[in-house]
């Protein structure tokens, strides 16, 4: 099968079918008809913008077999090659792969001969700022000063790691980002050129999805197209891309406005088991607050609100329910659970709360629900909760991290239990008999390295408090009296004694020789 992607199928074939770039096709196509075209070219811009498929037009306009023109003819061999990557004077390096200076050398060796066939020679380099400081360098001289036949066009989606000294002898076009209403513009007219069934709201699920990126959008759209079977539909492109579908945002938003609590941690509940990333769901919901407070000053039918009609039109009734400052409030409550949601994990238990907190912005709970207990009370407890069991299922890490580094401050701390997280502060405790344990890992440069263990596992600056057990006394206790049953007429050392005293050790067995 040699089926060609909607991508590659798709591609601009003239200026005028490049999307979302005007500014830079009207210059070229101004450059080429005064016969003002550089001798060097950097296109920078976001992935699947246009950049080297506007490389390649301009390489056709400068080589077509017709003559110099905006219009390249298409038919011609000239064009036909260059479409298809063939033309031996129309070469384009992957920066990537070919970084070196060596590879540099050899482009500069080849810069002087006369192309095989056709007008101009052209090299285009993407993702040119790959190449080494010395490939750059060796660069510079013919990038300045090209035999009159050759071209150079540079393609990069990081323009501030080019250097100055490279982007000072080119001229620079940078691309932006396709804004939604022309992506769906664009796809809405492949897919009738293709005969695929699709409804309005998934191409603007799609166009959501691919971020202001074409070949994203069409590649999403290609993909689609093979795994649905008949009308592709907005849920399918959720369930292909993993997004948040729209539905599951107005039903949420819906329930804050109600204030049916066990409604909201059941659309939770739902979301997870669908398998949803907890971030992209914040965000998401973030991002339709926004909305609201969009349309809430009146800017609901401008390009700052990406949706469908039919959407807009509910989040036009939403927003109703709001006012600015309540969305406001919401967002933050939405961002700081996110924050601790990437330092202190939690997940389901996070979202949970966060949803009763949003339900509270609308609904504060009766005085009957704060008594028994208090909202506030079960909401800190219950987040207290979910930070604790997140450093206990990262305390080993915390051990391991100490252990390869220091392995005489692993000795210590690991002969401690865990015995809680309040606030900033965790705390370790020791039986009586292990106090010199504990004195040693109060000494401040060793509490201080411990401490920046943590922040290196937890992202958050934690402090560790070291604590004397009671509990853990008795338990050292019994295992002596057990030891000293075991060993019966065991006598011990006075050396031994000593030892352990001084260093509050404890005998674990003993071993007749």
């Amino acid at each position: 099968m040699n089926y060609i992607v909607l991508a590659r199928r798709w591609r601009p074939r003239s200026f005028e079918e490049i999307i979302g770039q005007e500014h830079v096709s009207r210059t070229l196509r101004n450059a080429i008809l005064s016969g003002k075209v550089a001798h060097a070219y950097v296109f920078a811009g976001p992935r699947g913008v246009g950049k080297t498929t506007t490389a390649r037009l301009l390489s056709k306009s400068l080589n077509c077999e017709e003559g110099i023109t905006v219009k390249p003819c298409d038919r011609c061999s000239s064009c036909r090659e260059i479409a298809d990557g063939t033309n031996l004077d129309v070469l384009e390096i992957d920066g990537a792969s070919n970084r070196g200076i060596d590879d540099i050398r050899a482009l500069r060796d080849n810069v002087k001969f006369a192309p095989s066939k056709s007008r101009f020679k052209v090299y285009i380099i993407d993702e040119v700022h790959m190449l080494t400081a010395e490939a750059f360098n060796a660069l510079l001289k013919t990038l300045e000063e090209p035999p009159t036949h050759v071209k150079f066009m540079l393609a990069t989606t990081m323009a501030h790691k080019v250097p100055l000294t490279i982007l000072s002898r080119c001229q620079r076009f940078d691309f932006r980002l396709i804004n939604t209403a022309e992506l769906i513009k664009r796809l809405r007219f492949i897919a009738a050129e293709e005969k695929i069934d699709i409804e309005e709201s998934a191409l603007f699920a799609i166009a959501r999805g691919a971020e202001g990126s074409m070949r994203d959008a069409l590649s999403i759209l290609d993909q689609l197209a093979s795994f649905s079977e008949g009308r592709i539909k907005e849920e399918e492109v959720n369930v292909v891309l993993g997004n948040i579908a729209t539905e599951s945002l107005f039903s949420i938003t819906d329930v804050i406005i109600s204030g049916d609590r066990l409604k909201g941690i059941e659309i939770i509940n739902t979301i997870i088991n669908y398998g949803k990333d907890f971030h992209l769901f914040l965000r998401s919901l973030i991002q339709h607050f926004r909305n609201i407070i969009v349309a809430n000053f009146g800017l609901s039918e401008t390009e700052l609100i990406e949706l469908s009609p039919e959407s807009l039109r509910r989040l036009k009734e939403q927003a109703a329910q709001f006012t600015i400052e309540e969305a406001e409030e919401a967002i933050t409550i939405l961002a700081d659970t996110e924050e601790k949601l990437r330092k202190a994990g939690g997940g389901k238990i996070s979202l949970e709360l966060a949803i009763l907190k949003l339900i509270g912005i609308k609904n504060p709970p009766s005085k009957d629900f704060q008594s028994s207990p208090s909202l506030k009370s079960v909401l800190e407890e219950a987040e207290e909760k979910v930070a604790l069991e997140n450093v206990l299922k990262n305390w080993p890490l915390v051990l391991e991290r100490i252990k390869e580094e220091k392995i005489s401050i692993w000795a210590f701390l690991k002969e401690g239990k865990l015995e809680g997280l309040s606030g900033e502060t965790i705390t370790v405790a020791f039986p009586a008999k292990l106090s010199f344990h504990k004195k040693s890992l109060e000494r401040p440069a060793t509490r201080q390295f411990v401490e920046k263990v943590l922040m290196d596992v937890f992202a958050r600056r934690l402090s560790i408090k070291c604590i004397i057990s009671e509990e853990q006394q008795s338990d050292i206790e019994q295992e002596q009296i057990e030891v000293k049953e075991k060993s019966k007429s065991d006598t011990l050392d006075e050396k031994v004694k000593t030892v352990l005293d001084v260093f509050g050790g404890r005998i674990v067995e003993v071993k007749r020789h």
